[in-house]
């Protein structure tokens, strides 16, 4: 016995015996009117058991005596009976279950009721030949050929209607996606063996040509046209990709210059064989504000606050004053800013700022001039190129003196994450070259490589596994000549945990820490979560500051807290100074921020 092509229900229909069945949006509608509407007759007890999920769900579904309530008349109740074995086997062939076997029985108590079901599914049809071809211009797009060797649609699998349907439409939505105007199935049918156990597929997809972008249509008055048009990476002509524009969307949003952001596709044009996009832009605020407040054991409290002018002038220049104020550390910067190149990935900024900084170990007033390019990378890294001139102001240990440095220089940061708060998977890498060189106009010359990086894993139990390094050299001419921000320390809560703020590097023969041109530091911890927002850490760090060839690492382990609060995970830590027997009692650590 054959059975063959498109049925109401799942795309196909019985040849031999067919009797239409009502499709099952039609039949499922009124349970869901049902459900919205139910009074407060007593509900029927009805059986089906010998079903696995989700044959049993997709079985009842089908079943419309299981809406009948217990006052039902019995006529109704016998007529739904009648109804209800070809209802169960409709609900298993579509998946792929056509020889099953139903015992049934209905029972008329004194108040209600019941209905059982005994179901042997029996084996499933199998595949036995399928064809899924896609012809014309799209026949030679990998984007095809990679959707339809991901089905599941093979010889020797069990017959899923769901996945034939899924694969209809996948073909279909991916033409859209990529320009396909005209695609259009020539043969789409599955053909069922019952008798046999087996089920021939075949999908004839015809993609005709590929449109490409047409005009492109912007309306906005908040930036120069130009400008715009830097945002998106195609022009009129390409081959049209659905996904460029996601791309170009994003990009618009994350600009800051616009309060509201459309980009649609405008109706194809066959005759041009194109497909016009619309661009509308509604102008956001100029100006932006930011507060914060904050704490670390590093820097006490602290308050930041930011000003931003988004649209200087047309051609989208944008002017920044940023603020820092701590115990430790404080600041005020200005920033000038403008897109060079292409908006989306290339920047350049003109900075300038004042700096203070005092800790146990150095005190140091810096003021900076700077100009850096910004460059978006492959794979989320992020390239500056920069030029610093900084006349710094420093004391370390019995050192007081003056330094100016023009520092060329280079570094490369990424930021990869499943989550930016609180990431099961991920890493922050970073990289740092600078130099200077007193035939520049500096006071001393030296060379610097920093290198850092974190990384987090997760296991089953949604403990996880954090693991963290630093590495810096620097290679000087003296290095008494250099000041005390281009020095290396160690010590505190992002460094070695258990030692002050940057307590540790080598020491004058006053017992001063005068800092190191060498940075080693490393450190792995495993938290465990305790409950919804909460977690809890052990962890150890070791390493050192130092000078060539004089490495004494410094050790502190303890254990912490963290709590996810709606600022950011907050982090309190209790570490122990290991090889200090001067220092035996525990320090505390507080600390706020992203982990990556």
């Amino acid at each position: 016995m054959q059975v063959s092509a498109i049925d109401e229900r799942f795309g196909m229909r019985r040849v031999p015996q067919g009797q239409p069945v009502v499709s099952a949006i039609a039949r499922t509608l009124p349970k869901v009117v049902a459900m919205l509407c139910m009074c407060s007759a007593a509900h029927a007890q009805l059986e089906l058991t010998g079903l696995d999920e989700p044959l049993r769900e997709n079985a009842l579904t089908h079943l419309e005596l299981d809406d009948e309530s217990c006052d039902a008349a019995m006529w109704r109740i016998r007529e739904q009976f009648s109804r209800a074995e070809q209802q169960i086997r409709t609900g298993l062939e579509a998946y792929g279950f056509y020889a099953s076997e139903i015992s049934a029985n209905l029972a008329f108590g004194v108040e209600c009721w019941t209905a059982q079901f005994e179901v042997d599914p029996g084996e499933p049809v199998r595949l036995r030949n399928v064809s899924i071809a896609v012809t014309g211009q799209a026949s030679s797009d990998p984007e095809f050929s990679a959707l339809a060797q991901s089905s599941t649609l093979r010889p020797g699998e069990p017959l899923s209607h769901a996945e034939y349907e899924r694969v209809k439409r996948a073909l279909l939505d991916l033409a859209l996606y990529r320009g396909y105007a005209e695609a259009a199935y020539t043969v789409n049918r599955i053909d069922v063996y019952p008798q046999e156990g087996v089920a021939d597929v075949e999908l004839r997809f015809n993609s005709g040509p590929r449109y490409s972008f047409g005009e492109i249509e912007i309306n906005q008055d908040a930036l120069d046209r130009s400008v715009v048009e830097g945002y998106y990476d195609f022009r009129s002509g390409d081959p049209y990709d659905r996904d460029r524009l996601t791309a170009l969307y994003g990009a618009l949003v994350g600009s800051g210059y616009f309060r509201a952001v459309d980009v649609f596709p405008l109706p194809a044009d066959p005759v041009s064989r194109q497909i016009p996009i619309e661009v509308d832009l509604s102008a956001g605020g100029r100006r932006a504000w930011s507060y914060g407040i904050g704490f670390s054991t590093d820097t006490g409290p602290r308050i930041r606050f930011g000003r931003t002018d988004r649209r200087v002038n047309s051609r989208g220049a944008q002017l920044g004053v940023d603020g820092l104020l701590s115990p430790v550390a404080s600041e005020l910067s200005f920033n000038y800013r403008f897109p060079y190149g292409n908006p989306r990935s290339e920047w350049v900024s003109l900075n300038t700022g004042l700096m203070h900084e005092k800790t146990d170990t150095s005190t140091s007033d810096t003021l900076e001039l700077g100009i850096r390019r910004v460059v978006s990378r492959r794979s989320s890294w992020q390239e500056t190129q920069f030029l610093d001139l900084t006349v710094e102001d420093f004391e370390v240990g019995d050192i007081e003196s003056r330094s100016r440095l023009l520092t060329p220089g280079i570094s490369w940061y990424r930021v990869d994450a499943d989550t930016a708060i609180r990431p099961d998977r991920g890493n922050r890498l970073g990289l740092e070259i600078s130099a200077a060189n007193d035939s520049l106009g500096s006071d001393t010359d030296f060379i610097q490589i920093d290198a850092s990086g974190k990384w987090i894993w997760s296991f089953e139990n949604r403990s996880r596994l954090l693991l963290r390094a630093r590495l810096g050299v620097t290679r000087q001419r003296n290095f008494d000549e250099l000041p005390a921000s281009v020095r290396f320390f160690a010590g505190g809560d992002n460094s070695i945990r258990g030692y002050g703020f940057e307590s540790l590097g080598p020491i004058d023969e006053n017992g001063a820490v005068i800092g190191g041109d060498r940075l080693a530091v490393t450190s792995i911890e495993y938290e465990v979560p305790i409950r919804r927002r909460w977690s809890a850490a052990v962890f150890i760090d070791s390493g050192n500051a130092f000078q060539s060839g004089n490495f004494e690492a410094k050790t502190g382990a303890g254990f912490g807290v963290r709590w996810q609060s709606p600022l950011g995970p907050i982090r309190v830590d209790l570490a122990w100074p290991i090889d200090d027997a001067m220092e035996d009692d525990p320090r505390l650590h507080v600390s706020l921020g992203a982990d990556l």
